[in-house]
């Protein structure tokens, strides 16, 4: 039985050189950047017509990488220990299992 431990992570800079030596044989995607644009007033009293616009761009990307039940202790221990600087990272872990005939029947039965 093998899991999919998936690492969804969140930065405003670019995360292409920070994930590079994370995890040898992992599976990379990009995912779409949220932007989010602000404008204020220069002067609160005078010259509304002065505006001063800000963005935020944040970056994801989506790291995926699968393991054995053996190692999946050793690369659980890896990943507490994983510390990014300047990101949020959210580790999602997936078990797919398969049922026999019999016990399948019986749960639906």
């Amino acid at each position: 039985m093998a899991a999919k431990i998936r690492v969804v992570m969140k930065s405003f800079t670019s995360q292409s050189n920070k994930i590079s030596g994370l995890m040898p044989y992992t599976k990379k995607v990009g995912l779409p950047e949220s932007r989010a644009l602000f404008t204020v007033l220069r002067s609160p009293h005078i010259d509304k017509k002065s505006r001063e616009q800000f963005s935020m761009h944040v970056k994801k990307q989506f790291v995926e990488q699968k393991a054995e039940m053996h190692e999946l202790h050793k690369k659980l221990f890896w990943l507490k220990r994983l510390r990014i600087p300047g990101a949020q990272y959210e580790v999602q872990i997936f078990f797919k299992t398969r049922l026999d005939k019999g016990s399948l029947k019986s749960l639906v039965a």
